[in-house]
């Protein structure tokens, strides 16, 4: 049967011949032009970039209608495809192995050789919790809305300036307990949303991260300026903490930060193995029959950030239950805590307050009230000159996390204190940080500027 024509017309038809070769012409055209545009399709999309095309990289976000600041841009063609995807080594992370790709990165900016960790750009993967400090306009608003005023957002910024003028020359921060110093610049950093990526102070960042895996690496994963020091645990707490937030953050950026997992890893195990059996922490992780509150803090906050990192440790849960049942044993007849003994001592309390409230707050609400209430009695109309940075930097998250009016009596206190009490260049000093020794300002400034982030760097309480 013949074909019938696409359409029809008044003419004479052709004769028969010549419909035969006309069809078959047209139906050669049609599939030579498919067979072409099937080509040019796969070459545009596995072909190598454009030398003209760019990846532009911003690093604030700028107001509606207006054209967003570039701070660098890269050639795309620059940009390696990575490899297929490798497998972690199971011996080092336990029973977790994630196919992870690969990305190639500038030999100034690698922190190693090892496996690398989790990777992808764009905040895909970036917990929830952290995702608020991406960009100036996602800060802002938080900050905005939680009680924060305009200028807090500026002192940050001075204080994180400061912080990069003062920077050591191997990448650490501080004199007498550098380690330390280190592990809180590189918090400060990243409460920030300021990542190795970053085009502003992403080198600093990267620095202090390599100077802590260093040191790690040299010490067989105890993190300390002085090993056998009784500040050892605490240095060591407050690098693993840091370097937690460096891995949870990892997958906001495309550094290969290998090297990390392993200081982590091996800094959380030291933790959970010098834990004594009332469920604290001693001097130089030391057996014992009690717990040393202020050691004990900076132990529960890492193991926050290990928690969050979902890396495998298998008495993590079990051991976050003994550190709860030591916080309860340690409270006072007033709900506040104490240092080694129960107590109601106002300068721990938050120290408790906010322990309790990272692993189950809503089993231990009446012993955070309690908590809360002391703290405010104690602080809630102290000004700087009667300040104690340090309990202020745990009151300051405590009294964030419950929110309602326990945040709005004690926002109404710190921020003002902080705001009128920085330097010109950026840093804060206070004489109860002198524990600190050649340290003090920079301890002073640290704390004052995870203070000032708590806007947005952590999630606003889901019920007051």
């Amino acid at each position: 049967m013949e074909s019938e024509a696409p359409f029809t017309t008044a003419a004479k038809a052709p004769p028969r011949p010549f419909v035969r070769y006309f069809a078959a012409a047209l139906l050669l055209a049609l599939a030579v032009h498919l067979l072409l545009l099937v080509f040019l399709a796969v070459v545009v999309d596995l072909g190598p970039p454009s030398s003209l095309a760019a990846i532009q990289v911003f690093t604030q976000a700028e107001p509606s209608g207006q054209t967003p600041k570039v701070s660098k841009t890269l050639p795309a063609d620059q940009l390696a495809v990575p490899p297929p995807p490798q497998i972690l080594d199971a011996s080092v992370h336990g029973a977790l192995s994630l196919p992870l790709p690969q990305r190639t990165v500038s030999p100034v900016m690698k922190l190693g050789e090892a496996k690398p960790i989790f990777h992808g750009g764009g905040g895909l993967g970036l917990p929830l919790a952290m995702r608020s400090r991406s960009s100036m306009e996602s800060r802002m608003k938080r900050l905005l809305e939680r009680g924060g005023l305009p200028g807090a957002e500026g002192a940050v910024q001075r204080a994180l300036d400061w912080l990069e003028s003062v920077q050591n020359e191997d990448g650490s921060w501080g004199k007498t307990f550098k380690v330390a110093m280190t592990g809180f610049a590189v918090l400060c950093f990243l409460g920030h949303g300021d990542t190795p990526d970053s085009a502003e102070y992403g080198r600093q960042v990267t620095r202090g991260i390599q100077f802590l895996t260093e040191v790690s690496a040299k010490n067989a994963g105890l993190m300390s300026t002085v090993p056998r020091s009784n500040g050892a645990c605490y240095e060591h707490g407050i690098a693993t903490y840091a370097l937690g937030e460096v891995y949870a953050m990892a997958r906001f950026g495309q550094k290969n930060l290998g090297p990390v997992v392993e200081a982590f890893d091996r800094g959380v195990r030291i933790i959970l193995q010098g834990q004594t059996e009332p469920g604290g922490w001693l001097y130089n992780y030391a057996p014992g029959p009690k717990g040393d509150m202020s050691v004990t803090g900076w132990q529960y906050q890492a193991l926050k950030a290990a928690r969050q990192t979902r890396l495998n440790f298998p008495t993590l849960e079990k051991q976050i239950q003994k550190t709860e049942r030591f916080l309860l044993n340690m409270r006072g007849p007033r709900g506040g805590f104490g240092y080694q003994d129960p107590a109601d001592s106002a300068a721990l309390t938050g120290v408790g307050v906010l322990g309790l409230q990272m692993f189950n707050p809503q089993d231990h609400r009446l012993a955070i009230i309690e908590g809360l209430q002391l703290i405010l009695d104690a602080y809630g109309r102290k000004k700087w000159a009667g300040a104690d940075v340090y309990a202020w930097y745990y009151n300051t998250q405590a009294t964030f996390n419950f929110g309602g009016a326990a945040w709005e009596r004690w926002n109404a206190v710190f921020q003002r204190e902080l705001l009128q009490n920085q330097q010109l260049d950026g840093h804060w000093r206070h004489a109860s940080a002198g524990k600190a020794k050649f340290d003090s300002d920079l301890f002073c400034t640290v704390l004052c500027t995870l203070m000032l982030e708590v806007y947005y760097r952590y999630q606003p309480p889901a019920t007051h």
